[in-house]
């Protein structure tokens, strides 16, 4: 007779050997530190006591935790119910349903976890449960009456769970305030720790640029190219972007935010991929144009008219230069260029930390653009999209010596087939 195995010893086995595993976090200890201690002195600045952080970027930002589940939109019966509160002086806190526990002691360095009451497999918190808790928790440390930020522009939580929580912060006294700019500023230049891990996701992503244009061949579907692509990137110590990395037969303009299809890429076609690397949740973008063949005359043209502008973005954007002169140089270069006004751009987005479902970061200059005074920095980084009918884009970091350009792969058409 078959002895039967003993399953709960086992779980329970398991179950320590997972406790017992060590976080994983891509910074160490003192550049989390160096994050709170910026982000409670713009919390003073701004005049905040509590910042509820529910965004999954600023809390992975803040201290790491990650999760492929943030329920921004899923049944109402699953409402989003985590966040992280911060206050002047005391420990930041975690508030998530109880078997996520695990979860976060793994990926975060946070250690003050309120798991939400009764819950677990069997038992979801609804939005009003977890905006109680969330007050019982502000009563318990004394900050009722307290002026609290929140997230208003985060996709999570949605605006039903949004207004329960504001409902019952404003009912237990507390003012509201709108604290998306309070996070995202202190977010907006990177330290050293954050640049090396972009240049890392600019590596993975041009991993997959080479991967594509080697492998690629008539034929082959869009959606096969792509996984050309992603299968380069990850091999190139990438992951999954927050948006879908598209390569799609057409020029990227007219076809802008396209995804990429079963449409097979046929001997003649000219493609685009417009891309994203990753790593750890940062990102670095690039987009380049290839052709199966020899391409026209007229499209190599349009990408030495594309390429020039980063020469001119060398020339112009030194730290302390206003957005609008260097816009303003830019538009009279494609002027110069022969590139119609209205149907050419240079400008680009901040880019790091990101999550589903997008990768667009707050900071936003381009040609046609008013700046509001704001001028270059060091240690802003964004993407520089170059376009006119096609496009060409890069990651720029801001340095004192210049602004560098981290993708690797030629600024030109890249011949396939």
């Amino acid at each position: 007779m078959t002895v039967p195995p003993d399953v709960k010893a086992f779980v329970r086995r398991e179950t320590e050997r997972l406790a017992a595993r060590p976080p994983q976090l891509p910074f160490a200890g003192d550049e989390y530190a160096a994050r709170l201690t910026r982000l409670r002195a713009r919390m003073l600045e701004d005049g905040i006591d509590v910042l509820v952080l529910t965004a999954p970027d600023s809390m992975c930002w803040l201290h790491g935790y990650q999760s492929r589940w943030y329920r921004a939109h899923s049944s109402t019966a699953l409402p989003p119910v985590q966040c992280t509160v911060v206050a002047a002086d005391n420990p930041m806190f975690l508030i998530e349903t109880r078997f996520h526990e695990e979860l976060v002691r793994l990926t975060s360095c946070i250690t003050d976890f309120r798991g939400l009451p009764d819950t677990g497999l069997d038992h979801e918190a609804g939005a009003q449960d977890y905006a109680r808790f969330l007050v019982e928790q502000l009563r318990h440390e004394g900050w009722a009456g307290s002026v609290v930020g929140l997230e208003a522009w985060s996709c999570v939580p949605n605006p039903a769970v949004f207004r329960v929580m504001e409902d019952g912060l404003t009912a237990a006294g507390c003012r509201v305030v709108d604290a998306t700019s309070t996070i995202r500023s202190v977010r907006r230049l990177k330290s050293p720790a954050e640049l090396a891990v972009i240049e890392k996701a600019q590596a993975a992503g041009d991993a997959g640029l080479l991967a594509l244009q080697a492998g690629v061949h008539a034929g082959m579907t869009e959606l096969e190219a792509w996984n050309l692509f992603m299968t380069g990137q990850i091999a190139g110590g990438g992951e999954p972007t927050a948006i879908h990395e598209t390569v799609a037969v057409g020029p990227p303009e007219p076809l802008l935010h396209t995804v990429s299809s079963r449409r097979p890429i046929q001997p003649g076609d000219y493609f685009h991929a417009d891309i994203c690397g990753a790593v750890d949740r940062y990102h670095a973008r690039a987009c380049r144009t290839y052709f199966m063949g020899d391409p026209p005359a007229e499209l190599t043209a349009i990408t030495e008219i594309l390429t020039g502008a980063f020469d001119a973005l060398a020339e112009t954007a030194r730290i302390g230069t206003p957005f609008d002169e260097v816009t303003a140089r830019l538009a009279e270069y494609y002027r110069d260029a022969g590139a119609p006004e209205g149907e050419s751009f240079m400008g680009g987005y901040e880019l790091g930390i990101a999550f589903p479902p997008d990768w667009v970061g707050e900071f936003c200059w381009g040609t046609g653009s008013d700046h509001a005074g704001a001028v270059v920095e060091a240690g802003l980084v964004t993407n520089v999209e170059s376009c006119y009918f096609l496009a060409m884009v890069d990651t720029v970091v801001f340095e004192e010596s210049g602004p560098r350009l981290l993708c690797g792969v030629p600024r030109e058409i890249l011949a396939c087939g």
